[in-house]
């Protein structure tokens, strides 16, 4: 399989701030990959370093095999990126956007960018600052896939936007994977979205790379559990990541559901972990 994206040991500091603590991470072609995060744990500076935004202090990033910095222009012709700010063009309309945008893409399709303005019920004559901040966004997937690009980079694509603007947004990610040499990667802070597409998440904090997991791993290993107090004593506390107590006991992640299974028995309800889950209890473990 080949490596769409290849990070090792990305570091990068702001003054006194690490911003990109050693984080490696590698995407296959043909899959989504969500990178999730409270706020500050790098999410959109790994993002920026991916497209040549901001420079490393040390560590390398390949694409399609390339350097991302002395193959530059190549991987950017590969790459389709959405951005919740949008960097697009307030004073331009959507025709006008296209003029300018395909003379940097040698594969643009003018055709499937008018399709994508149909299709997100956007008119090509009203300037881009008229739009509301649902219609920037599906402008900027427009761009991003209409120059059939390999990868798609997505820094929080439905941040604001409106459930049915959000459905959207997934059916077309869902119908983008069924192409071939088509692969995602994609930062939100809405986890509910990545539940439905992604098949690896990787958890950012404070710079590092917390948990990195597979969509099968998340079925077949992990576990939401459920059960009463006295279920917590010190030889079995093991069993259980960010364990929060409540009027009816306590509910925890486990990473080990076959064992707990064996152990506990029906004292204990299991059910599939979102990723949601995922996140909070594992940040909720001490370090």
């Amino acid at each position: 399989m080949m490596k769409v994206l290849q990070i090792e040991n990305a570091r990068k500091r702001y003054k006194k701030t690490v911003a990109l603590d050693g984080v490696s991470v590698s995407l296959g072609e043909g899959y989504v990959m969500g990178i999730v995060g409270p706020n500050g744990a790098g999410k959109t500076t790994l993002m920026k370093a991916i497209l040549n935004l901001i420079r490393l202090d040390d560590g390398s990033i390949e694409a399609f095999g390339l350097d991302h910095l002395s193959d530059e222009r190549a991987v950017r012709a590969r790459i389709g990126f959405v951005h919740e700010a949008s960097y697009l063009f307030d004073q331009l309309n959507a025709a006008q956007l296209e003029r300018i945008t395909r003379a940097a893409y040698p594969r643009w399709d003018s055709d499937l960018y008018h399709q994508y303005l149909d299709r997100f019920e956007l008119s090509a004559k009203p300037k881009v600052k008229t739009y509301s901040k649902g219609m920037k966004m599906r402008l900027s997937v427009a761009v991003a896939l209409s120059h059939e690009a390999e990868l798609i980079i997505m820094d929080e694509p439905s941040s604001g936007l409106d459930p049915l603007v959000r459905r959207d947004l997934i059916s077309v990610i869902g119908e983008e994977l069924a192409k071939d040499h088509r692969s995602f990667l994609i930062s939100t802070h809405i986890t509910s979205d990545l539940d439905r597409i992604a098949d690896y998440v990787v958890l950012l904090d404070h710079a590092r790379v917390r948990l990195a997991v597979t969509k099968e791993e998340l079925s077949d290993e992990y576990a939401l559990c459920r059960g009463g107090r006295d279920l917590l004593k010190v030889d079995t506390n093991g069993y259980f990541t960010g364990i929060q107590l409540n009027d009816y006991g306590f509910v925890a992640l486990t990473t080990e559901r076959a064992n707990v299974k064996r152990k506990f028995g029906d004292k204990v309800v299991m059910e599939r972990p979102t990723i949601e889950d995922l996140m909070v209890h594992t940040l909720a473990e001490k370090k």
